[in-house]
């Protein structure tokens, strides 16, 4: 009569399945966490295609338009000044002739749609409305920022949800295998003959049962269960950990490349600010000489005159320099429809800044310790796999003192664990 081949016993079978939920659980998690870090490389890269775009608009505006424009206001300015005593004298009347000419021609070979090319952005008396036509630039490149990358970042985030969630299940099922291998004792498993009268194999176990094995070897079974579960469990910790590092690293790059075009787009601003500060000074600087040449006593008293007249015009003339240079390069606010990133990065002070750098900074040391915990997460897993092996074998031949080497396989691998969450 041929025999029958034996089957595993219900217990067997039962660990077959947790293994198989606990690797579904692993490969699960490790695709949620793929497609997380997936949706934040996609946040990284809108960020930079955002931010660059930003900074070149701030660019054709402040450091190619503006400079133009500022001449242009200035000399409007200087001629609407000295208009009214453009006939008091020869110098009164060659300035204003001079100041009229360049704000009547400047502008004409501008292109129609810039700065000083259209007269919508020009302000009676305060020069041009640079932020407004900043946000008329951006305007013509509603795909560059329409970009989110915020939601690309949230899109990551609920993956990197769904992945914890299948860890933390991956974590349930094994701990609850390890006090189930603590507390049951069902004697259905041990005794109980097969339907089929197929012979059962009572003997193998998967995962080592404390709570059935003898009482000479209930240690050696809690030892077993200790390195077989090591396995099981460190890998959904270092998918865990490698999640912590993709996002960090994200939020890191992101933050550095806002922190970087935001300096450079104010730097953009100042240095345009200051410039146009610097004609309103050597206005006031030509008020000043014009009035010390009036005490030149070379000159005659009606040419003294009319330089005390001319200097007292270009006093005026520099107020209103000045005010052109405050209107001009002053920073955005809400009124002025820039996209919000573009504002705060004109706008933000000093302690925001370093704020921002802090954060970025903050980041890099979170993505560092995740990057920590995984590689010795990865290390304890490869130690205890091998911890495994060596008790299988030993416990295979039934020799005690080779248990020596996976207890201290074993020993290496939860230190190894304990360090990477310290």
């Amino acid at each position: 009569m041929t025999r029958r081949p034996s089957r595993f016993s219900v217990r067997v079978r039962l660990q077959i399945a947790l293994i198989a939920v606990v690797v579904g659980a692993t490969l699960l998690a490790t695709w949620q966490f793929s497609q997380s870090s997936g949706a934040y490389q996609d946040a990284v890269r809108q960020e930079v295609r955002r931010q660059a775009a930003m900074v070149e608009d701030i660019r054709e505006v402040y450091a190619d338009e503006g400079p133009e424009a500022l001449r242009a206001a200035v000399a409007r300015a200087r001629a609407d000044g000295l208009r009214p005593i453009r006939h008091d004298g020869r110098l009164a009347a060659s300035e204003y002739a001079l100041a009229a000419q360049t704000a009547f021609h400047q502008p004409r070979p501008a292109r129609r749609d810039s700065l000083l090319g259209n007269a919508s952005y020009r302000h009676n008396e305060l020069g041009y409305d640079m932020p407004r036509r900043l946000a008329d630039v951006q305007a013509h490149s509603p795909g560059l920022y329409g970009l989110a990358p915020d939601a690309g970042m949230r899109a990551g985030d609920r993956w990197a949800a769904w992945g914890t969630a299948s860890v933390a299940g991956g974590v349930l099922a094994v701990l609850t295998a390890v006090c189930a291998a603590n507390v049951l004792r069902p004697r259905r498993w041990r005794h109980a003959p097969a339907a089929s009268g197929r012979r059962v194999d009572r003997r193998t176990e998967i995962i080592p049962q404390p709570a059935t094995a003898r009482s000479g070897r209930r240690a050696g079974a809690l030892f077993g269960l200790l390195v077989c579960v090591l396995p099981l469990l460190l890998p959904l910790g270092q998918i865990l950990a490698a999640g912590g590092e993709q996002r960090a690293q994200a939020e890191a790059a992101r933050k550095a490349v806002r922190l970087k075009d935001s300096l450079e787009g104010f730097g953009l601003r100042h240095a345009f600010l200051t410039e146009a500060r610097r004609t309103a000074l050597a206005a006031e600087f030509d008020a000043t000489a014009r009035e010390l040449a009036a005490t030149d006593t070379g000159i005659s008293p009606a040419d003294a005159r009319h330089e005390r007249v001319l200097a007292a015009v270009e006093n005026t003339i520099a107020v209103r320099v000045r005010d052109i240079a405050t209107y001009m390069g002053r920073a955005p606010d809400a009124a002025d429809r820039l996209d919000a990133a573009t504002a705060d990065a004109l706008s933000k002070q000093p302690e925001e800044r370093r704020a921002a750098g802090a954060e970025q900074r903050r980041q890099v040391d979170l993505a560092e310790r995740a990057g920590r915990s995984s590689l010795l997460l990865s290390a304890a897993t490869a130690v205890a796999v091998v911890a495994q092996m060596l008790a299988v074998a030993a416990f295979a031949a039934d020799r005690r003192r080779l248990l020596w080497w996976p207890a201290l396989g074993a020993v290496a691998s939860t230190a190894l664990t304990v360090a990477a969450f310290t």
